[in-house]
């Protein structure tokens, strides 16, 4: 099968600081992976679930084949960007929309907008925890691939993308995402309360715009979870640190 343009969710069960979380229930009879997937549908492209050939990850798999009709790949575990090139190469994908599992409040309009660039497409490092934007082509996501051949966990791509030496294409961001004070990504249990608190105010599908004008007006809502934010950072340093 050729898709040749694709949004791929990345996820899978296990997780360090909140196991299971990606079928966790955010709303009413609605999970994290109910959200992204219906998110993703905004960007208009075929989805792909890049999950982990696991046991662990059937019951993952099993949910999404009783309610969806989206193509499902299982790959390393670990090693992300494996998992990654081989969903690639068995669809011929020449460019995706690249969903992290952890951030089920990313803006579908930002993919909608950039799927029509080139190579490897990314955002500010400012931007908002959960609403990182990444786009990949397949002639990048390959170099990346080259250079992480060393390494069996590739769950931080951004040293390997370093080591390819690709020039990254940076987007046009709004600046109402460059604001730190606010976090949209699920890692803790803080996270889970804030999501929590977002989906029973706002439609799954919502613009990211409006969850963040929200949080901006009531700062002691995004207070529930904010105090996350350096624990997180210090555990992607923590994780870059590991690859020389």
């Amino acid at each position: 099968m050729k898709i040749t343009r694709a949004t791929i969710i990345t996820a899978r069960s296990s997780s360090s600081r909140y196991p299971n979380k990606i079928l966790e229930n955010i709303a009413k009879k609605v999970k994290s992976i109910d959200i992204l997937i219906k998110r993703s549908q905004k960007i208009g492209l075929p989805i792909i679930l890049a999950t982990s050939n696991n046991k662990e990850d059937d019951k993952l798999c099993n949910y999404i084949k009783k309610k969806y009709q989206i193509i499902i790949f299982r790959g390393s575990k670990k090693d992300k960007i494996k998992r990654w090139f081989e969903c690639f190469k068995k669809y011929q994908i020449i460019k995706a929309c690249m969903i992290d599992g952890d951030d089920i409040c990313f803006d579908y309009n930002i993919y909608k907008k950039n799927i029509i660039k080139d190579g490897l497409v990314g955002c500010n490092k400012r931007i908002i925890t959960g609403i990182f934007t990444n786009i990949i082509g397949f002639e990048a996501l390959k170099k990346i691939y080259k250079a992480s051949r060393n390494y069996k966990d590739t769950e931080m791509i951004e040293p390997f993308i370093k080591k390819s030496k690709i020039k990254k294409t940076f987007i046009k961001i709004n600046n109402l995402f460059l604001n730190k004070k606010i976090r949209l990504t699920f890692d803790y249990k803080e996270d889970l309360l804030l999501l929590k608190k977002l989906f029973t105010i706002f439609k799954i599908t919502e613009k990211t715009e409006n969850f963040v004008n929200y949080l901006i007006k009531y700062k002691k809502i995004s207070s529930i979870n904010f105090f996350r934010e350096q624990s997180w950072k210090n555990n992607q340093l923590k994780k870059i640190n590991l690859i020389k």
